[in-house]
């Protein structure tokens, strides 16, 4: 088969991970396979191609032009990727996000029209008027669920909610598309929302279990340059505080109360800037997944505190690591880690319950530990990897391919 991706970027970014790991085991599967992207970073893969030529430039003035008239629909023609060599040749078109200043969600009616469309929501864009995700907001009767503030991405600058709406559901009425969410609590969110009439499937996003294994705690540590004698906790909250999304108030109001911070030596994961102080060590962003691999295999405990999330990699790569996790109780979250059994979730925003979690792990036995290790890796073994992801796809392709016909 021949399949067609179109999403924001290609290795950056959850969606853009989950899109660019999709097309190459595709690719080693034997179909053939491109990635249509607005912003390119692979630069040296010929199957991944520009939706548009690259203009910095452009891209600002548009950006600004969506947020100041608080559209972000109109303004991004769509049509001439039906002309492109990849689009001809395909035989399915899988979309992933749509946003972000890149893409005409109008031109989904002329695709559908030519071929099937596979659409994977990672995210609630797709059921707000503009927000990636509606947070506790509710459901109103048009089928959309309300966005908590303008300021949440994608933001917009003014109440433009009931056009963006009626343009929304416009393009769903005229559109045919199969929908993927990666989670149960997503599609749940689905079914009852403006594409509740869509055929749905869940297919969880999956890892490559051959670079995020299990590495001797120790080497790892030695390697690192990380205490041998201390609990190690591997925080990922992405800049601290400066991403509310990720949690990382609530990550710091846990720590500050944790009971024996002597013995405990904090990694603070993808930050700006690489420093260490007495028992913490900020490390910047990595892009390198074998080195990933060996920060979470040297820590006790990921510290994952997001307060808005699908099913997120970080979440798998350090269960397949072996990483006993805590997490609030939000998105896709609660079907990765299962309360007391690898991991603990903690009540939605509520610091004292994460730190509650933290001593729960640091006070287990080292069997106790072991047991919940194994559990996780082995669960992502059988449902969570690469393969099994591009197995339901592609079952998923044929199908679709099959009613064409």
């Amino acid at each position: 088969m021949n399949i067609l991706q179109i999403n924001t970027a290609d290795t950056k970014g959850g969606a853009g991970k989950v899109s660019y790991r999709l097309k190459n085991e595709l690719k080693k599967l034997g179909h053939q396979t491109s990635l249509l992207v607005s912003r390119k970073y692979a630069k040296n893969d010929k199957e991944v191609v520009l939706i548009r030529p690259d203009n910095n430039l452009r891209r600002r003035i548009l950006t600004k032009l969506t947020y100041y008239l608080a559209n972000d629909l109109d303004f991004f023609p769509s049509n001439h990727i039906l002309k492109m060599p990849e689009f001809k040749e395909a035989d399915i078109i899988h979309c992933h996000n749509l946003h972000t200043n890149y893409f005409n969600p109008g031109a989904l009616s002329e695709i559908s029209k030519l071929k099937p469309i596979v659409w994977t929501l990672h995210d609630m864009w797709p059921v707000t008027a503009h927000c990636a995700h509606s947070f506790d907001g509710t459901l109103k009767e048009n089928g959309f669920f309300t966005c908590p503030s303008l300021d949440i991405y994608p933001p917009i600058a003014w109440h433009n909610e009931k056009y963006l709406e009626n343009k929304k559901a416009k393009i769903y009425k005229n559109s045919k598309f199969h929908i993927v969410t990666p989670s149960k609590w997503l599609a749940e969110k689905v079914s009852r929302s403006i594409l509740k009439d869509k055929d749905l499937s869940v297919i969880y996003n999956g890892i490559d279990n051959s670079v995020f294994r299990p590495h001797d705690k120790q080497k790892c540590r030695q390697e690192l340059n990380l205490p041998a004698d201390k609990k190690i906790i591997l925080i990922v909250a992405k800049r601290g505080q400066s991403n509310p999304w990720k949690g990382g108030n609530y990550a710091q109001e846990a720590i500050k109360t944790l009971k024996s911070p002597s013995d405990t030596f904090f990694i603070d994961l993808g930050g700006d800037t690489s420093q260490t102080n007495k028992n913490t060590q900020m490390v910047s962003f990595i892009s390198d997944e074998h080195l990933l691999a060996k920060y979470y295999s040297a820590a006790d405990i990921l510290l994952y505190p997001s307060i808005a999330d699908n099913c997120p990699l970080v979440v798998l790569e350090a269960m397949a690591c072996g990483l006993p996790i805590v997490a609030f109780e939000t998105g896709g979250i609660p079907e990765l880690v299962e309360h007391k059994v690898n991991g603990y979730i903690a009540k939605y925003k509520d610091s004292d319950d994460l730190k509650t979690g933290l001593e729960y792990l640091l006070n287990l036995s080292p069997e106790e530990i072991e047991k919940m290790r194994q559990y996780s890796i082995n669960k992502i073994q059988a449902s969570f990897t690469i393969e099994k992801m591009a197995d339901q796809y592609i079952e998923l392709y044929k199908n679709l391919s099959a009613r064409e016909v």
